[in-house]
């Protein structure tokens, strides 16, 4: 166990009376400077939701006061000058009977502080959150004689607490990070960069316990913020776990101090403890599911991290924390864990997956759904022509972002961070002409756009385009117009409740949760019977760099287009093809010219395809097993040569070169029947050679057809310069994605 306490709450210095306060209420216009408002008429519709309660026809007052009864003035001011944020900024839209609510629980709030304290409150920040919630509870309960629903209660406590929130770090001069809860909506002084994906997210080090732990975590994520060592997503992510598994480890444990013991052998012991809380069902939040080795090793990584910046940081820790202890850590905090200690993986990689194209035209089908009016009846044709009628979701925004993910293999974040025109010339290049002719090509690359990239460095943020992904650009930009006609957007895609003047992206929760949405009514499923899911929107980027590798783009082209620093993460894409690949060709029994088989293994066969390296083993209709330093002067006679293998994969190719064999034999001897008057006999050369193929074609396709056939193939994708004899089945998908955005096809 670790030394006594001596810990002390960090002293935040008190900002001059009114100083900010005074700053902040110059800037309310005179209209908005009483908690008086007409909820349907301007400025106050812009603001608040139109609840029929409160309006004249209901009510019979035009107005309605929001002032507090019994409390300072100054509370109504603070009101009034929350509200005139919300509207000047577009953070939220109002609910005037929760506003009403939070007006009564201040005033019972402020009577209980008097009573306390023996002097009324100066201001709103004065009292505590969980002080005002609670009244408000209470006072429900007296009025209507039960306890609020679940979601009433979220909304008054949300309410209650960005109301506060607002006005603790807009009108006091305490810094950034003194307060518990970071927020980059509230606070547009918490450094982030000018695109910030999870702009919606939030920091809460309340949640951290014991209070040295917090103090610490608190020093470590401001520094590693200001100077860039984390960004605001990863910042979000380190408090939420630190509060879930160390936190609650030493809390529970009972550790007072930061060294947590000064005895090494005592603080390894600690941490393998640790490690065995992790391991345990009591680390996570789902009863009797463990966290998973990645979420373990993560953590312990994480820990270290933390520890090895306080031992780097020693005595501005101790200064900024006020706690002394942390100047005395020692550089045995920097190998809390052994390598031997550390988690085992044989495979850390994560199966890359996709859809094939037969998926993505099912849920391509499905957009029109996402992106009709609310309750509107939508007729949608399947692939295979069977008819469904569905009720819209009134989302064509998400439908929009999910289109474009599937054209251009962009993250869900990058595509949702948009500027409102993101499209820009190719250099060089002039800009095709729109006609009404047939000499228009679909594929024609038009333009590049230009995305947020806010994951990796030192990449150019910009694709090629074809026109179908500029109509959908435009598209959305007519319906931002048309819907928001008085504002001028920064991002392409906005807020469904809340705009924010269009100075702030859609959120991805409000995306994801439109998308989970259409997955709990379509009941869409692959070719194995897993279901389709829209929501899995990382898998529209497999997808795309699945069909480019399988059409042979240079793996260098595909690094940049993904946006990769590196062609480790690239190459990642083709192991896994080609792992998928070899194990899809193995599956197919082989079968030589005549219907024969064939000695050589399966396995062997695929080496030796791939060994050779040589495109001229490569068959519409199957592989050639001639060695590589050998050349074959057969012409146009493989189907008769002893060194053509073929599968079920070609069964197709080989019934179509049937047809227009026997075809071709037609028209020869019609042709030397025209020319000469004689009939064209089967002891002609040219004859005798056709009918070997075709017997050849007879026996193998008999063969073929009799043999067990396997219904579950994998849908992959293969380049067709490196796995010759199979295609996996995404070739198709970008053209699938092209039609559905271009607004002249058939839907």
């Amino acid at each position: 166990m670790g030394s006594p306490d001596n810990t002390r709450r960090s002293v935040v210095p008190v900002a001059v009376a009114g100083t900010t306060w005074e700053l902040q209420w110059s800037r309310v216009p005179a209209q908005w400077r009483t908690p008086v408002y007409r909820i349907d008429t301007a400025p106050a519709d812009s603001v608040f939701l139109r609840n029929s309660f409160y309006l004249p026809s209901h009510r019979g007052s035009a107005s309605h006061d929001f002032t507090p009864a019994d409390v300072p003035e100054r509370f109504a001011d603070e009101i009034a000058w929350w509200v005139w944020v919300c509207a000047d900024e577009g953070q939220r839209k109002i609910e005037p009977s929760l506003l009403k609510w939070c007006g009564l629980a201040l005033t019972a709030a402020g009577a209980d502080y008097r009573h306390r304290h023996h002097r009324p409150p100066a201001s709103i920040t004065d009292l505590e959150v969980a002080s005002i919630v609670s009244h408000a509870l209470v006072g429900f309960e007296q009025r209507n004689g039960r306890l609020p629903a679940k979601r009433v209660r979220h909304n008054i406590t949300r309410m209650i607490g960005q109301l506060h929130l607002y006005l603790s770090v807009r009108c006091t001069d305490a810094p950034w990070w003194s307060h518990d809860v970071w927020d980059l909506q509230a606070d547009p002084r918490i450094p982030q960069r000018e695109h910030e994906p999870r702009h919606d997210l939030s920091v809460n080090l309340a949640a951290i316990g014991p209070e040295w732990l917090r103090e610490g975590v608190r020093f470590w994520l401001r520094t590693a913020l200001s100077t860039e060592l984390l960004r605001w997503s990863s910042v979000v992510e380190r408090a939420r776990d630190t509060a879930r598994h160390l936190g609650r480890f030493v809390d529970t444990h009972g550790y007072t101090d930061p060294l947590l013991a000064d005895d090494p052998a005592e603080l390894r012991t600690i941490f393998t403890d640790f490690s065995a809380y992790l391991r345990s069902p009591n680390a996570s939040a789902t009863p009797g599911k463990p966290l998973s080795a990645s979420a373990v090793d993560a953590t312990q990584s994480q820990t270290q991290v933390f520890y090895t910046f306080m031992v780097d940081h020693a005595p501005e820790a101790a200064a900024a924390t006020g706690n002394p202890r942390w100047s005395q850590i020692t550089d045995t905090h920097t190998r809390l864990w052994g390598p031997a200690y550390r988690t085992r993986r044989g495979n850390r990689t994560r199966e890359l997956t996709w859809y094939s194209t037969g998926d993505l035209q099912q849920m391509l089908c499905y957009l029109d759904v996402l992106a009709a009016e609310t309750g509107e009846q939508v007729t949608i044709t399947h692939p295979d022509d069977t008819i469904t009628v569905v009720a819209g979701l009134g989302d064509p925004q998400a439908a929009r972002v999910w289109l474009l993910q599937a054209l251009t293999g962009r993250r869900a974040s990058e595509i949702l961070m948009l500027d409102f025109d993101p499209l820009q010339p190719i250099p060089g290049a002039d800009r095709p002409t729109v006609s009404d002719g047939d000499d228009d090509d679909p594929d024609a690359f038009v333009a590049k756009l230009r995305y947020q990239q806010t994951k990796v460095d030192g990449v150019v943020p910009t694709i090629l385009v074809e026109q179908a992904i500029v109509n959908v650009i435009t598209e959305q930009q007519h319906w931002s117009r048309d819907r928001y006609p008085d504002l001028t957007p920064k991002y392409l895609f906005l807020g469904i409740r809340h705009q924010h003047q269009g100075q702030r992206p859609r959120s991805y929760a409000s995306y994801r949760t439109s998308l989970s949405r259409l997955d709990a009514i379509h009941g869409l499923t692959d070719t194995a019977g897993r279901p389709l899911r829209f929501s899995q929107t990382h898998r529209l980027r497999h997808t795309r760099a699945t069909e480019l590798l399988n059409d042979g783009v240079p793996i260098h082209v595909v690094q940049r287009y993904l946006g990769h620093r590196s062609p480790e993460m690239t190459l990642r894409y083709a192991a896994t093809l080609a792992a998928t690949a070899e194990s899809e060709f193995l599956k197919h029994k082989k079968i030589g010219a005549h219907g024969t088989e064939i000695g050589i293994s399966p396995s062997d066969i695929y080496d030796m395809t791939q060994l050779s390296a040589r495109t001229d083993r490569v068959l519409p209709n199957g592989v050639c097993l001639l060695p590589p330093l050998k050349t074959c002067d057969k012409g146009n006679a493989c189907l008769s040569c002893g060194h053509f293998a073929t599968d079920t994969t070609h069964l197709d190719e080989l019934l179509d070169q049937r047809s227009k064999t026997r075809a071709l034999i037609e028209v020869r001897r019609r042709q030397y029947r025209d020319r000469t008057g004689r009939e064209l006999t089967d002891d002609n050369v040219w004859i005798h050679e056709r009918h070997r193929e075709l017997a050849s074609l007879d026996a193998i396709i008999d063969r073929l057809s009799s043999e067990p056939t396997d219904d579950t193939s994998v849908a992959g994708a293969g380049t067709s310069n490196r796995l010759p004899l199979l295609q996996i089945r995404t070739r198709g998908s970008h053209e699938s994605a092209l039609r559905k955005a271009d607004p002249e096809s058939p839907r």
